[in-house]
This record gives structure tokens, sequence and C-alpha cells, in this order.
């Protein structure tokens, strides 16, 4: 397994080169989620991960329009010839790249959508360098996807996931709602709940991420079929980070034991829960009520 981190600016990529065996660097207004306020210098962070001996993968993983597709193209026809990957989320995009024969340069993630071997045997025709799978199927259904497939799998080891995402900025759509100015990140409450979803609104739509960490420090030594275990560090402080992407890479160099990883993560204290790991979702209907 490969241990690859998502990396949204130049500093974090300073801090965190030597605990990774790759990065996706989110592009800035081409990935779903970008760092804003400090645009990631792309052609510095390739020279420093090739330098470094890195995988280099392009996060350009939001879904494009078609006004956006020749902007698309020029980007990918800059950077076609080096030796890196794309990762993405839009079909319309990966048949660009297939049609410039860079097949096994793209890693496909399309967030929910892939949840069954069936799936994936199908999107694997494409030889695709790799898969990710829906995050919300259990440990076991993402063993058998493997299992019956043989599929490069990226799969996400630990961080916030995303939860929801729309086209539409829905937070502006409720500003002028309600007539009120409101910040285009921070977190979302529901009324029933005591959970806070981090939310963010930018140039390509809404995103909301649930509201815990999800770890698989537990389960690392049964998920050794995986291509690429993927770290991500939305919504985690810089220092924290660090620590928790050393743990996972010494524990996959064999530098220290599954307790003492356990333990290094468990000592954060952070907001962690078992999400779909072991228990399917489940759709709850709600019967209409009139009157």
């Amino acid at each position: 397994m490969k241990l690859i981190s998502s990396i949204y600016n130049d500093l974090e990529l300073k801090l965190n080169i030597n605990y990774l065996d790759g990065a996706i660097l989110m592009v800035p207004y081409l990935a779903l989620n970008y760092d804003k306020e400090n645009n990631l210098n792309v052609d510095e962070a390739i020279k420093l991960l090739n330098d470094s001996n890195k995988i280099v993968i392009l996060g350009i993983n939001k879904i494009f329009k078609p006004s956006e597709i020749d902007m698309a193209k020029e980007f990918i026809n800059k950077y076609k010839d080096l030796n890196l990957y794309f990762y993405t989320a839009d079909m319309g995009i990966n048949n660009i790249l297939i049609e410039l024969g860079m097949s096994n340069k793209i890693i496909y993630n399309p967030e929910t959508m892939i949840t069954n071997y069936l799936d994936l045997s199908v999107l694997n025709e494409f030889k695709f360098d790799a898969y990710g799978l829906s995050l919300e199927i259990t440990l076991n259904d993402l063993k058998l996807c493997y299992e019956k497939t043989n599929a490069n799998i990226i799969y996400q080891l630990f961080g916030y996931r995303l939860m929801f995402y729309s086209n539409r900025q829905l937070l502006s759509l409720y500003e002028k709602k309600i007539n009120m100015d409101i910040p285009k990140e921070g977190y979302l409450k529901e009324i029933t709940r005591n959970d806070y979803n981090p939310i963010i609104e930018n140039e390509n739509g809404t995103l909301i991420y649930r509201p815990y960490i999800v770890s698989m420090i537990n389960e690392f030594r049964n998920l050794s079929f995986l291509k690429y275990g993927y770290i991500e560090s939305y919504n985690i402080d810089k220092n924290t980070y660090q620590i928790i992407l050393k743990t996972f890479y010494d524990l996959n160099l064999n530098k220290i034991t599954n307790d003492e990883a356990i333990n290094i993560i468990n000592n954060l204290n952070l907001n962690i829960s078992d999400g779909f790991k072991y228990k399917d979702s489940v759709y709850q209907k709600e019967e209409l009520k009139i009157g």
C-alpha cells in the first residue's frame, strides 16, 4: 500500500513531505475543495514531489460544467507529458484523458457511486490506475469488491468524509432568503442532533462533511490489499495532522507496532467514529403527513 495525503497549500506539503508516499494536490478551482486563502503553487509542488521521489497526483475532482471543459483540457495538456496522475470524479474529464491515451493515469473517485463489485468490475474495464469506492459501504463489502475484481483501490483511511455535494451555492441562496450575511465556511447544526457538520461553499458549489473523523488505524493491517491508502487533512490543524500522517507512515513501514500507532491516535482525543465500517447505511422512509 502507498500512503497518499491530500495537500491544500505549499506549507502543508513542506511540513509533511517526509511522511507520505505521494500527494493529491488539490488544484485551486479545479479540485472540489481547495484552499482559497493560501493557494497551492502546483508547479512548485510537482517539482518538490519529483525531487523527493514521491507520487504526484493532480486533484481535479470537481464536476465540470460544459463551459469549463476547455479550461480542463488546457490544464490537462499542460501536464500530460509529466510522470503524474489525475484524481477525478467526472467521467467527462476521464474521456478527455482516455482520448489522450492516459487511461492508466486516472485515479477515479466518484465518491458514493461505486458501491459493489458489479459496479467496480464494469469500470475496471477502462483500466484506470485506481478506483475510489463509496465510503458508505462496510469494510467487508470493500474487501469483497477487491476479491471479486482484483481492481486497484484508493480508500480513505483517516479524516473527515464528504457526505453531501451540490453544484449550487446553497449558503448564498440561504443568505438571500434571510437577508443576512453568513460565512461561507463553518459548521451546520441540525435541530434534532447535537452534531456539527463542516460546511463549505466555493465556486464549485456546496460541500458538507460528516461531523466526525473516521479512522482505520485499528483495521490498517487488514487493508494491505489497497493500492492507495488516503489520509484527508481537511479541518485538522497542521500539528495534529503531521502526527497522524507520521503515525500511519511509520506503521506502514513497520517502524512502530499496531498498539503503538493506536495509542498515538487515541491520545489525540479527536472526535472519531466508526461511520459505516461495520454497519450498512439504512434508508428510513418517512411517511407523508398531511393536515
